[in-house]
């Protein structure tokens, strides 16, 4: 079985989604990315020998960010899809065409894990902004935040010891202002100038936010902003070697606590780095990716 060709909108469709203002955000998404390039790394998903022809595999990626910046469900995705004049378009899905369903998105979804595309659509989109100059490489905020588990949390272990789902076993614990959340951390680097993410990594909650510096660094900014859990000698040393200045918050010790001069200049930095705080409010808020939507 073949992947069905994008087609063009019939007639009747044209003439319904003439109108510029059904979705402004959208037309302009669509008009600025480069969708082929997409297209190309999307390839490799398998399509069967027999049946009906399965649909364009850009179709489905785009129905994919649809899911994610209008946070929803398969289900609400197949729901919007047949119910909304503007996403069509998008995803370029005439009105003679039927909608696909929610298990559609689900296999496409496994095949993009299973064949590992993602690191390599997320490098394409940061080439296209790039070339957009959307990205000026300035410096890059980086920052932290715990996603909770989708499953409910686990109890403690019979010796006390902390809990695990059977449900989720990837996920881990992991205390923060005095409560313990079950879930995952997503580990950003954020365009300083833009403010457009350029480096995501997921890990378990249990990982400290500063090992994972070197993952969401792109070695071409001139500045490295974080906060204080960032503060290590290792983390110096990478980016002294890759010729980055340094702008991680200071931290002390009870033992050995910093100076009015180190307080004074994480006072500076924390009015760079807390930008990044603007994008978690934007994840959680408006996406309400405050939960992770999949079990691995």
């Amino acid at each position: 079985m073949s992947h069905q060709s994008s087609k063009n909108l019939d007639l009747a469709d044209s003439l319904i989604v003439s109108n510029p203002k059904l979705n402004i955000r959208l037309n302009k998404i669509d008009q600025l990315v480069d969708w082929a390039a997409f297209e190309e790394i999307l390839n490799p998903i398998y399509a069967a020998k027999a049946g009906r022809p399965s649909y364009p595999i850009l179709t489905l990626f785009k129905c994919l960010l649809l899911q994610t910046w209008y946070s929803l469900s398969d289900y609400a995705l197949e729901e919007a899809l047949d119910d909304r004049i503007s996403f069509r378009k998008f995803v370029r899905l005439s009105f003679s065409q039927k909608i696909p369903d929610h298990s559609t998105f689900s296999r496409f979804r496994d095949q993009l894990v299973r064949l590992n595309l993602k690191d390599a659509l997320f490098l394409e989109l940061d080439r296209q902004l790039q070339k957009l100059n959307l990205i000026v490489k300035k410096g890059t905020l980086v920052d932290a935040t715990v996603i909770e588990a989708s499953v409910s949390k686990p109890n403690k272990n019979s010796d006390n010891s902390s809990g695990t789902s059977s449900k989720d076993p990837d996920a881990n614990w992991t205390k923060k202002r005095g409560q313990f959340h079950y879930g995952y951390k997503a580990h950003i680097g954020v365009d300083q100038e833009s403010e457009l993410i350029r480096k995501l990594e997921l890990t378990p909650a249990n990982v400290h936010d500063g090992e994972m510096l070197k993952k969401v660094i792109t070695n071409e900014e001139e500045w490295v902003y974080a906060d204080k859990a960032y503060d290590s000698y290792k983390n110096s040393l990478i980016l002294d070697e890759k010729g980055i200045k340094n702008g991680i918050m200071m931290k002390g010790s009870r033992n050995n606590p910093i100076g009015n001069s180190e307080k004074y200049c994480n006072k500076i930095l924390s009015k760079y780095r807390s930008a990044v705080e603007r994008i978690f409010g934007t994840l959680k808020r408006s996406y309400e990716y405050r939960r992770s939507r999949y079990i691995a």
